[in-house]
């Protein structure tokens, strides 16, 4: 499960300049535009980590199984984001209550409750499907917690949101492209102004 974001913006920015540069025969132009695209890409990443931790109340660690920045070289100008992210977390990371088994008789008469987004409420933890019981938490064969639910004889444990899911709102994703735009453009304008300095004195 994977989203890739990239920002048109500085595209569209890198292919005009190049164009400028390399018409004055400006040699470096290739390594000054992936200085400030890589600048840009690496604001970038920050910022969508920055998302992860004020999304979800899980860890970060959890979150955010891997944020890849692909970078840019001086013959390969394009950088791109990419999340990747398991199908969804366990619901036990998000702020679960109870957080350990509870004896029959002592579990909540709700179910387990959990809070997913910082924003938002504490809600009972319950199955997409019908029919399913109550939630409660047991321990997992392969080690740790998780709350779960039972069909008849069969268990299902519960999941929360993935990684993804914290990207995939447009308004986050704006943000990835606003940052990093913003980012490279004055970065770039640096790298130009170091290069053109070079030019006059040559």
């Amino acid at each position: 499960m994977s989203i890739t974001i990239t920002a048109e913006g500085m595209d569209t920015a890198v292919r005009r300049m190049q164009a400028v540069l390399d018409a004055v025969g400006e040699k470096n132009a290739g390594t000054a535009l992936a200085r400030a695209l890589n600048r840009g890409l690496q604001s970038a990443r920050a910022e969508a980590l920055r998302i992860g931790r004020t999304a979800y109340t899980a860890r970060p660690d959890d979150i955010f199984e891997q944020v890849r920045a692909r970078r840019a070289g001086r013959s390969h100008l394009e950088a791109t984001l990419e999340v990747r992210g398991r199908p969804g977390m366990s619901l036990i990371h998000f702020e679960a209550t109870p957080n350990r088994p509870q004896r029959p008789g002592s579990r909540p008469a709700d179910g387990v409750r959990v809070r997913i987004r910082k924003d938002g409420s504490r809600k009972v933890a319950r199955s997409h499907k019908p029919g399913g019981s109550k939630s409660f938490i047991i321990r997992k064969p392969q080690g740790g917690y998780g709350v779960f639910v039972r069909h008849g004889q069969e268990l299902e444990m519960l999941y929360g949101p993935s990684p993804v899911q914290a990207l995939q709102r447009a308004d986050s994703q704006e943000r990835l492209v606003e940052r990093a735009e913003d980012v490279f453009s004055r970065r770039l304008r640096h790298e130009l102004d170091v290069l053109l300095s070079g030019i006059v004195r040559g």
